[in-house]
């Protein structure tokens, strides 16, 4: 199944009126840039059509052995002012051009960052992390063209033409009826049969997210590929993909190669329809045939190269707009979760969970994702303020799911959900996120120092708040041994650092966070027996004074719990201290018999 979410049925016009609004704080400088280069396509056909015609004004003024050096000079003058101003005009146009993509760039990276974070994770999570690094990163980049390279040159291919034509007029009117069609065949027929020829681009630029996804799959995953033998079944599925990619490719930049070659054959057509006209005014003594017939066909020749101006970067202003369209497309998508708090939740708010006659499925209103089970119907507990709570039973039937409804980051499609006597509704979404501080057992670490992965718990803590947090959770050892404590790097996810020491950078962010509230999904599960029982201990320290609700595979972890809930099919099916569930006899006995083993032996004495 493709990781793409849908490209958006909008038009090309809705698009570039899209675009263009994050051009509205630098419309004057793009104005100014726009100014600078017909200013400098008119310097161009000015200096081209005054070296043509210099050589007939110095003929007709010319004198057997003398040289006239004022037409020279004169001329020369006049190439240097026009040549001055080609190149002033041309660095302006340049400068503001790319001074406006690329804040309009980092502007745009900016709101698809903000536009993804209320889909996360459930949007999100949709994606390959490389389709997502290809949008955020390569279809941003692919907008630029857009902004520096499409809308001067396709103002100017139709402003620059008229001026040269509106100077024919002034030569002879006829050279206008001669030359417009070409201006006109080269400013719209050009675009259009590219449009044709090349396809609209956007099964390409999906496959592309889809073949970097499955690089970065291939990258974080080589350990493993090498290990299973499985390097070259999976560089064959990479070549597969890539030439499926490539017969895209190859059609969108065909397109463009067969358009610079009919745009070629276009302007040689109409440089000769332009110097056969001239001729024929020159014999009729219309015009001079040394002066203005020369000058005629020089300049006619800037206006053809600039009319085809659009066509020439029609491909790189399509993949522009293939590029917007997946960025909106994502951009675009309802959060999964809506947050409708007008306000700060009022009174207090103590640290007491309930569920009430929760239905839960994923993706409900998607056919594509949804799973077509629900993993709640009716679901109903309680957890009173202040104690350590713990959720077990069998993989799948809903125990993280608890957490995400707890968060926020999915809703349920009916029930409620109440935080301290008020619905989780009623909470802002930032404020019902501070109540949480969450370890699970793949909490995230940055490929930044520890320190910085700690102050993700509080971003405005001293130095001395975070080398007290990390020393809680059971870091103080391992920092005096390194010698650069807290500044030391954790590397990319955390690679430089032992599997315990990422649980502990992570237990120390929520000791930081100081929330009332602690769940801990799974926060032992990847590491050893020695190293869990060292975290356990960080992790009792964290939970003390706070509601917990700690989630567990290994059953001799929560043994000390207030209360332990065994979750069967989406239900509570049991719900005791261990004592009274051993005594029980049921799901949590037997499970609990069937792992005493030596594992459980050590972490129990």
């Amino acid at each position: 199944m493709s990781t793409s979410t849908a490209t958006p049925k909008a038009s090309n016009l809705q698009i570039i009126l899209r675009l263009l609004t994050y051009m509205t704080p630098f419309n004057n400088i793009m104005i100014t840039s726009l100014v600078a280069r017909i200013i400098r396509c008119c310097g161009q056909a000015a200096v081209l059509g005054i070296a043509a015609a210099s050589v007939g004004l110095y003929i007709n003024s010319a004198e057997p052995g003398v040289v006239n050096w004022d037409v020279i000079w004169t001329q020369a003058k006049w190439i240097a002012f026009f040549g001055t101003i080609v190149g002033f005009g041309s660095y302006i146009e340049n400068y503001t051009g790319h001074y406006v993509a690329f804040r309009i760039l980092a502007a745009f990276r900016d709101k698809f960052y903000y536009a993804m974070l209320p889909l996360a994770p459930a949007k999100t999570s949709r994606l390959q992390s490389g389709d997502a690094v290809s949008r955020v990163m390569t279809d941003c980049e692919r907008i630029e063209p857009f902004y520096a390279h499409t809308i001067a040159p396709a103002i100017a291919a139709v402003f620059v033409p008229a001026l040269i034509l509106v100077w024919c007029w002034t030569v002879d009117e006829s050279l206008v009826y001669v030359l417009l069609p070409f201006y006109v065949a080269n400013t719209v027929l050009l675009p259009w049969l590219v449009s044709k020829l090349g396809g609209d681009g956007v099964e390409y630029r999906q496959q592309l997210g889809e073949v970097n996804g499955f690089v970065a799959d291939s990258i974080q995953g080589v350990r493993d590929t090498v290990a299973f033998g499985y390097e070259k079944k999976r560089a064959e599925e990479l070549y597969n993909m890539g030439a499926t990619m490539q017969k895209g490719q190859d059609k969108l930049y065909g397109a463009d190669a067969n358009q610079r070659g009919l745009a070629e054959v276009f302007i040689t057509v109409g440089i000769l329809a332009s110097a056969w006209w001239g001729i024929e005014l020159a014999l009729a003594g219309v015009i001079d045939p040394l002066v203005e017939l020369p000058a005629v066909i020089a300049v006619s020749i800037v206006g053809f190269y600039l009319s085809v101006g659009l066509a020439n970067n029609f491909t790189d202003y399509r993949v522009s707009l293939i590029a917007a369209r997946r960025l909106f497309a994502m951009m675009d998508e309802t959060p999964a979760v809506q947050d409708t708090a007008k306000g700060p939740v009022a009174g207090p708010v103590d640290s007491a969970i309930s569920f009430d006659n929760v239905s839960f499925e994923y993706d409900a209103s998607d056919d594509q994702w949804s799973r077509k089970k629900k993993i709640f119907d009716g679901f109903s507990f309680d957890l009173p303020a202040g104690k350590h709570f713990a959720l077990v039973g069998p993989s799948g039937t809903g125990k993280s799911t608890v957490v995400n409804l707890l968060l926020r980051q999915w809703d349920p499609q009916s029930g409620n959900i109440s935080i301290g006597g008020h619905q989780a509704q009623e909470f802002p979404l930032e404020d019902l996120q501070d109540l949480f501080a969450v370890v699970s057992q793949r909490s995230f670490i940055f490929n930044d120092t520890l320190k910085e992965n700690i102050r993700m718990g509080s971003y405005d803590a001293a130095d001395a708040e975070i080398q007290a947090a990390a020393e809680q959770a059971g870091l103080g050892e391992f920092l005096a041994a390194s010698p650069d404590g807290l500044d030391t790097q954790a590397g990319e996810r955390g690679s430089k650092i032992s599997g315990g020491q990422r649980q502990r950078v992570a237990i120390a962010r929520a000791i930081l966070k100081d929330s009332p509230f602690v769940l801990l999904d799974e926060a032992t599960s990847a590491l050893d027996v020695e190293t869990e029982l060292s975290v356990m201990t960080a992790l009792k320290k964290l939970s003390e004074g706070r509601t917990t609700l700690t989630i567990a595979h290994r059953l001799s972890t929560i043994v000390d719990s207030d209360e332990i809930l065994v979750m069967l099919e989406g239900k509570i099916a049991e719900r005791g201290s261990h004592q009274e569930l051993m005594a029980l006899g049921g799901w949590y006995a037997k499970m609990f018999a069937m792992q005493q083993d030596e594992v459980d032996t050590t972490l129990t004495s």
